[in-house]
């Protein structure tokens, strides 16, 4: 143990992100106590407050890679590619910022899954373990002026990954028009590959996504092996869990155990 950290052998990061990795210690840490899927690019989630809240109006924007994927289909969404090794996924995003599309005011990081191991440790001490001393998912509608989280802080000033344009995090601002799933993968066996993009480096293209009209970045994603609920209702039509060259943009929230009176 240091710095408030357990570390496994399992989240040692094999991953490279081109040209960022040296500015970055990545959070090798045990984020999570979930069998299997405790490192941090597992982006798993246990509770509401786990997703802390960040204005978007001091943040600037995030890229969101919710429905990054297999591309096209009825709702047009973009893609995920795996690269060579399989370590990573370059994956299509969207750009987000404040009523960017209308109503996007909050985006929303999974203390669970940040990345960048400073940034982490400090969002740990101040938020708590749980993100529940932070403004969050939980408390946002409630009490919107409790503090926000230093990983908000690290997005502004772009110290989460130095060199990245943006990073990827969540906003539920798209569920009306693309819509929203929770397909359990795989669909036998205990694990396929996914990408986990939160808090991942993502740089500007000059394309923009003909569905939504949002600019589209580009993310490099690391992948994890273990189950996962992809949340593309793409992924309805395609029927595929590893649907390689592909890779599914996902995360991973464990069953709840039912308590025994």
């Amino acid at each position: 143990m240091s710095d408030g950290c357990v570390t496994t052998p399992a989240c040692k990061p094999e991953f490279k992100f081109p040209g960022l990795n040296g500015l970055v210690k990545i959070n090798d840490c045990k984020t999570t106590n979930t069998s299997g899927s405790a490192c941090a690019w597992a982006d798993v989630e246990l509770q509401a407050s786990n997703f802390l809240a960040c204005k978007l109006k001091t943040t600037g924007p995030i890229a969101l890679c919710y429905y990054s994927g297999v591309p096209g289909g009825s709702i047009d969404t973009p893609g995920c590619v795996l690269s060579a090794d399989k370590k990573t996924a370059q994956c299509d995003c969207y750009k987000i910022s404040q009523n960017s599309p209308a109503g996007a005011t909050y985006s929303y990081v999974d203390i669970n899954s940040i990345l960048n191991k400073r940034v982490y440790l400090v969002t740990v001490a101040i938020c708590g373990k749980d993100g529940s001393k932070c403004l969050n998912g939980a408390n946002v509608s409630t009490t919107p002026n409790l503090r926000e989280a230093p990983v908000c802080a690290a997005i502004r000033n772009k110290t989460l990954f130095p060199g990245a344009d943006v990073v990827s995090d969540f906003t539920p601002i798209l569920f009306q028009s693309k819509g929203v799933t929770s397909y359990a993968c795989p669909t036998s066996g205990t694990g396929n590959l996914y990408a986990g993009c939160m808090t991942a480096p993502c740089h500007a293209t000059d394309r923009t996504d003909p569905s939504t009209g949002l600019p589209l970045v580009s993310c490099d994603c690391p992948t994890f092996n273990g189950p996962n609920q992809v949340g593309n209702p793409r992924i309805e039509d395609v029927g595929s869990c590893s649907p390689d060259p592909f890779v599914w943009s996902s995360a991973y929230t464990p069953p709840v155990t039912p308590t025994v009176p």
